[in-house]
């Protein structure tokens, strides 16, 4: 058998497995069962998980272009757009679109298309397998305690939640390092040579 990442259907019986449920072979037509259940409990944490925004859906300084009438429709798999450093304009996502709001329009010039920061949502299937890891561990966690109500029969734990999580922000340091006051402070750095 050949190892491959986490997929959407291990991840829910992995969640049925943990409350003593039987796995399903696919995902389609569920209707009202455990199955069911446990697939939205994972896309809820797949979704709260992904609107942080990390190094794998966050695009800096996106650019957008704008159709033939001016506007920007925002693609459907777009989970926030913040201001770019990069744009003199205040850009802000407003019903479906983006809105120049320094000009009070929704309409841009081809040639003067919007950037902004962008968070964006991804099949389960096209994250890293860290992530997908944490996702499942956090939704195995909350079906246990929507199913069954009590901890004495959870199969995870917030330290197998702390140690998924740990291997997510590990992997996020060495794509996205970012300035902290151990690195960029003059004054802690002076302390640390010493």
């Amino acid at each position: 058998m050949e190892l491959t990442p986490t997929t959407e259907l291990e991840a829910v019986n992995e969640m049925l497995k943990a409350i003593g449920e039987v796995p399903v072979n696919t995902l389609e037509d569920l209707g009202f069962t455990d199955a069911a259940v446990a697939q939205t409990t994972l896309r809820t944490k797949w979704r709260e998980l992904l609107t942080r925004g990390w190094y794998f859906n966050k695009d800096y300084d996106y650019s957008f272009t704008p159709a033939a009438d001016g506007r920007v429709v925002l693609p459907a798999n777009v989970l926030s757009v913040t201001p770019s450093t990069a744009e003199g304009r205040r850009i802000v996502p407003r019903n479906g679109l983006l809105w120049n709001g320094t000009d009070q329009t929704d309409i841009f010039t081809p040639d003067a298309g919007p950037t902004a920061n962008v968070v964006w949502l991804f099949d389960f299937e096209k994250l890293p397998e860290s992530a997908r890891r944490y996702i499942t561990v956090i939704a195995v966690t909350k079906f246990q305690t929507d199913q069954l109500g009590s901890d004495a029969n959870y199969k995870y734990t917030k330290d197998d939640e702390r140690f998924a999580l740990s291997i997510l922000l590990d992997e996020e340091r060495l794509y996205e390092p970012r300035g902290n006051m151990f690195n960029d402070s003059q004054d802690v750095q002076e302390v640390w040579q010493r």
